[in-house]
């Protein structure tokens, strides 16, 4: 099982939150008996760089498509790296946030992720919906993870008819 991850980036996160993410990450690599892990080696850390981490930690093959431009259409860039990563994965998550961090100095979405087309309080925009979207497109199983902030941090939802549930 060829398992697509990614999401947010690193500054979207508190220590709580990427806990969490990277737990559920750990988990997702377990019960999907993912024998090889693919991700998109943003720029800004986060889901991309953890997901290469934890699986190689658990001593999982990996495979990266970093961008070699970083510009959203250019040949090579944001957009061609996405689809690849959609393209080669069997199941595509995608891990984000339900909120961001205060303080967080980045771009903010409030009309909310439009690639989801979901309200500003179901989770955060993250360029890993779109490549969750892609994958979902080619008739491939996906599922979006958000995470939120207190005790209970992980919220599940499978997206589409094709999405896998999940346990951890």
């Amino acid at each position: 099982m060829k398992l697509g991850i990614v999401g947010s980036e690193a500054a979207k996160f508190t220590a709580e939150t990427e806990r969490a993410a990277r737990q559920c990450i750990r988990s997702m690599v377990k019960e999907f008996r993912a024998n090889l892990v693919i991700s998109g080696h943003s720029p800004l850390g986060g889901i991309d760089w953890w997901a290469i981490e934890e699986a190689t930690a658990q001593g999982v093959p990996t495979r990266e498509y970093e961008p070699r431009v970083h510009a959203w259409a250019a040949p090579g860039g944001f957009r061609t790296r996405n689809l690849k990563i959609a393209l080669d994965s069997d199941i595509v998550a995608c891990i984000t946030l339900k909120e961001l961090p205060p303080g967080y100095q980045g771009m903010r979405f409030p009309e909310g992720c439009y690639h989801c087309k979901t309200p500003p309080w179901d989770h955060v925009k993250s360029g890993g919906c779109w490549t969750m979207k892609q994958a979902r497109r080619q008739g491939k199983k996906t599922l979006l993870v958000v995470i939120g902030p207190g005790p209970r941090t992980v919220v599940r939802v499978g997206v589409a008819s094709t999405a896998v549930q999940s346990s951890f």
